[in-house]
């Protein structure tokens, strides 16, 4: 009786301790709350045995029975909320029986009105009931594929989940049976006080525990009941004799389990990377082959390329999409929401859709799941089970989304196979801007190659064409063989000269200019190209709108975006181009033509041109001129409707 006294003392501090733990750091999690509620029972079904025992109470004793008899639909409620994605009826059925039964023997434990060996046997083996539900989620389980419809957990965890309650409860209820002693008792105690420690660790959310980490909390967990034991088989014999001090110790103790806690999961996860070398090997095979990755790359093309095949290969995955752009990746603002939420929080910024799902179905109301019921329905339309960004400057400039096999994808699976995950995407964040660097000095030479090419050629070129243009002009007969040779030769010389403006950079520095003095002035100058049939119109601003660029650029992408909409309005009527200056920058819209999505995806490629009499570089070369400003262009279009093209610089304040 002395060492199932202690034991049971032991289980009741370990579960107050875990209980109010777990609801400190979790308490707005609906999984978490009930499990730290049952952690309650079971500390005062423990401790109330124990005051029982020692101070031979009634009262004690009939706390005892109470708690003894809700830990079945506490239990029931929980496991069937959290190992399966929904209850069925017959989990409900269990629960309700449960609770019904249990506020019928509660009632009679509460007016005395119990007696006899049925009573005792119903209150005693009343959290049977949890096997039963075991028993049946087992069922389930069998019935169920592994993917992510069976539930909350994968199979490993949830085995251990299933085997855990099995054999501590059947454990600690043989106290109920006389002639089995209380040594067997005492080994359940200890065995449910692990196991509570272990479940903690995998019901809270968002924990991504590999086996070394989980070995790890093992140990510790099993070192604090270990020590524990001894601290209560040495003070046993005075606590027992006095309740204050068994107060104060019992106090002292928990606190000393608080205090241990941390070190020794750190030094037991030293110990559990000893004992799994072989996973530290190759995880840090898998960090020395993502750095070299990083290293040897000398694109982003081939980076991008080589992120797919990394990930394809440490992940298994069917299907691996990169998105790179060192200005950014656009993400819903409900997504970069809660990416930043995490890393306030100090968690790893990824959309993991088993951790999500564990978020949502832990949480209490509907209009709190909706949130991330968001999140959820943004991967399903994308075809991806995670999203890993990686940030630069605040700024999302990688965008890993992987889809995994059915089966694969599970809350405790780490989404990297290696723990250096966040130093690797800061590095890859800052690989990105290096090699953007790379392909701007790249660029920037090919261009200054291609000017120099390009004097060279117009030189060559443009002499012949005078000749031709010139002996043309002197030849007598003005019939129709002489009008080709006028009309193509100057079409000749205009594609020189606009060859020339887009291989070459502007002349002359930035300035700092007002966007709603200068636009009405470069209008003004361009409004001879625009046909009496099409309106030209100016909205400007009210307050100065200052950008830092090239004047004389300004101008030219003006005029060529002008000529565009002209273009794209003939035939229209009530023709109209509005120029309106915006925050930081301008917009040329029209209500033309418009373009369709395919011809929309190549109009900014360098002689591609919807036309039959265009070049197809007014628009290459607006790009490259807001380029050289560090400015961006973006076009929107729908065909029958019009399009409208936005330029943005950076603001000059």
């Amino acid at each position: 009786m002395e060492l199932l006294k202690q034991t049971s003392l032991i289980l009741g501090l370990v579960a107050l301790t875990i209980g109010v733990w777990t609801l400190f750091r979790h308490w707005r999690n609906r999984v978490s709350v009930l499990f730290s509620f049952l952690c309650f029972l079971v500390s005062v079904w423990a401790l109330s045995f124990v005051s029982h025992a020692t101070l031979f109470g009634r009262l004690s004793y009939d706390i005892h029975l109470f708690c003894n008899v809700l830990l079945a639909p506490t239990g029931v409620l929980l496991m069937s909320s959290f190992l399966v994605r929904k209850v069925d009826a017959f989990s409900r059925l269990l629960f309700l029986m449960s609770l019904a039964g249990g506020a019928v023997l509660c009632f009679l434990i509460a007016f005395s009105l119990g007696h006899g060996e049925a009573f005792k046997l119903a209150t005693g083996f009343w959290p049977s009931f949890i096997l039963l539900e075991y028993f049946h989620l087992l069922f389930l389980e069998a019935r169920m594929s592994s993917g992510p419809g069976s539930g909350n957990l994968p199979r490993g965890r949830k085995t251990f989940l299933y085997l855990g309650p099995i054999l501590s409860l059947a454990f600690c209820t043989f106290d109920h049976i006389p002639w089995m002693g209380t040594g067997i008792p005492s080994i359940g105690n200890l065995l449910f006080a692990v196991y509570l420690g272990f479940a903690s660790q995998i019901i809270n959310p968002r924990k991504l525990f590999g086996l070394d980490s989980l070995v790890s909390r093992f140990l510790a967990v099993l070192t604090l009941s270990l020590v524990l034991t001894g601290f209560f088989a040495l003070l046993y014999n005075t606590i027992s004799r006095s309740f204050p001090l068994f107060l104060l110790n019992s106090f002292l103790i928990s606190f000393a389990v608080l205090a241990l806690w941390s070190p020794l999961v750190t030094f037991f996860r030293f110990i559990g990377r000893k004992l799994f070398p072989r996973t530290h090997d190759e995880e840090k095979e898998t960090v020395d082959r993502f750095r070299i990755l990083l290293s040897a790359v000398t694109s982003l093309e081939d980076l991008q390329e080589g992120l797919r095949q990394f990930f394809m290969k440490t992940h298994g995955a069917e299907r691996v999409e990169i998105t790179l752009d060192p200005a950014g990746v656009d993400l819903p603002e409900n997504v970069e929401s809660y990416l930043y939420e995490l890393r306030e929080k100090g968690l790893p910024p990824v959309l993991h859709r088993g951790i999500l799902e564990q978020e949502r179905d832990a949480l209490y109301t509907r209009e709190s799941r909706r949130p991330i019921e968001m999140i959820l329905e943004y991967l399903d339309a994308a075809g991806f089970d995670g999203i890993l960004p990686a940030y630069s400057n605040e700024k999302v400039v990688v965008l890993i989304r992987i889809r995994l096999p059915a089966g694969r994808w599970s809350p405790d699976e780490r989404f990297f196979p290696f723990p250096a995950a966040p130093e690797l995407m800061s590095e890859l964040g800052a690989n990105v801007f290096r090699l953007a660097r790379i392909g701007e000095v790249r660029e920037r030479e090919r261009l200054i190659l291609l000017g120099e090419m390009a004097a060279g050629l117009a030189h060559e070129i443009r002499n012949p064409l005078g000749s031709i243009r010139g002996a043309a002009d002197l030849l007598q007969d003005t019939g129709p063989f002489v009008e080709v040779i006028r009309d193509e030769t100057a079409r000749l010389n205009r594609l020189v000269g606009q060859f020339l403006d887009f291989s070459r950079n502007p002349q002359g520095g930035r300035q700092r200019i007002d966007l709603c003095a200068l636009l009405p002035r470069a209008i003004t100058n361009t409004a001879f190209l625009v046909p009496s049939t099409v309106q030209l119109r100016f909205e400007g601003r009210d307050h100065p709108v200052p950008v830092e660029v090239v004047p004389d650029s300004i101008q030219q992408v003006l005029s060529n975006l002008i000529q565009n909409s002209v273009k794209a309005l003939e035939g229209v009527r009530h023709a109209e181009i509005v120029v309106r200056v915006e925050a930081g920058g301008f917009s040329v819209t029209d209500n033309g033509i418009g373009m369709s999505d395919a011809v929309r995806s190549r109009v900014l490629e360098p002689f591609f041109t919807s036309s039959g009499n265009g070049t197809g570089l007014g628009l290459s070369i607006c790009e490259r001129l807001i380029r050289f400003d560090r400015g961006w262009l973006k076009l929107e279009s729908v065909p029958g409707q019009g399009t409208r093209v936005e330029v943005g610089y950076p603001d000059a304040r």
